[in-house]
């Protein structure tokens, strides 16, 4: 009797550790989250001031606070630089590629994978939104249908896409790398439009910004309005919800969209932080 009134204890105690070890897991991962970051990320080519004026703007206009700035070397390495308080209101991270000329999305979406499981790790990070410009948004895309479904991986909440080049771009303006013009840019695409897709079954609020120079132009000097459109195919999973804007004029230049245009900052801003 004694024998088995020790298996009991012994068993209630090892029950009552797992439990007090499973309580300061939630208690670490509580203490560590920030919150409902968004990282905003760059197309091909572009640098830190391709997104400087959605962030800094969107501080001043106060809908959310500049935190982390998350650099990613050729390499893969992340670091990052900045401070991100507690109770900071909308974070915002930027992401910048050293590598920025990397044309394989492909490539560049295991760095995004890598950043978000840094953000989830050393942050406790779950959540988080994405403001993509150009080819940043085939980065992400490829992440999303790829790698977003992975065990203990943060899920995306919000995702603004500006002057998405989906499909095809202009030749006239992008002629060093014919990787952009290949077949693979057309079969990635299809993917994400399939039924059961992973980008479909996410749980997701996209707003699509195309820029359109004039009437008489149908593209932003970069991407065509039509390849920009095409997102509207994507984005009908059961629990999605899709709207696009479209600007004209010299400040709906490709460009120009992220850099120089206040109608976009204010989409953007009601998009993310207002609530209806």
């Amino acid at each position: 009797m004694k024998k088995i009134k020790l298996i009991i204890n012994l068993s209630l105690i090892l029950v009552l550790s797992v439990i007090g070890l499973a309580c300061a897991e939630t208690s670490v991962s509580a203490s560590t989250s920030r919150g409902v970051p968004t990282l905003f990320f760059h197309g091909f080519g572009g640098t830190a001031h391709s997104m400087d004026y959605l962030i800094d703007q969107s501080q001043t206009d106060g809908y959310a606070t500049r935190t982390l700035t998350v650099v990613v070397t050729p390499q893969g390495k992340v670091k990052t630089y900045g401070n991100w308080p507690k109770k900071a209101k909308n974070p915002e991270v930027q992401v910048i590629f050293l590598n920025n000329h990397e044309s394989d999305y492909h490539h560049t979406a295991i760095w995004i994978d890598s950043i978000l499981q840094m953000l989830h790790r050393q942050y406790g990070v779950t959540k988080f939104n994405a403001v993509a410009h150009s080819w940043g948004n085939n980065t992400v895309m490829y992440y999303l249908e790829n790698y977003s479904q992975k065990s203990g991986q943060p899920q995306i909440k919000s995702l603004v896409n500006i002057a998405a080049p989906m499909q095809v771009l202009s030749r006239d303006i992008y002629r060093r790398n014919d990787w952009r013009y290949s077949k693979q840019l057309h079969r990635d695409f299809q993917s994400y439009t399939k039924p059961h897709s992973t980008i479909q079954n996410l749980h997701i609020r996209e707003l699509n910004i195309i820029g359109q120079l004039s009437v008489d132009d149908h593209f932003d000097k970069a991407v065509p309005v039509s390849s920009a459109k095409s997102l509207q195919e994507v984005f009908k999973g059961p629990h999605q919800t899709y709207q696009s804007r479209l600007f004209t004029g010299p400040r709906a230049e490709h460009s120009a969209l992220t850099r120089r245009n206040p109608r976009v900052l204010h989409d953007m801003e009601k998009f993310l932080w207002q609530k209806d």
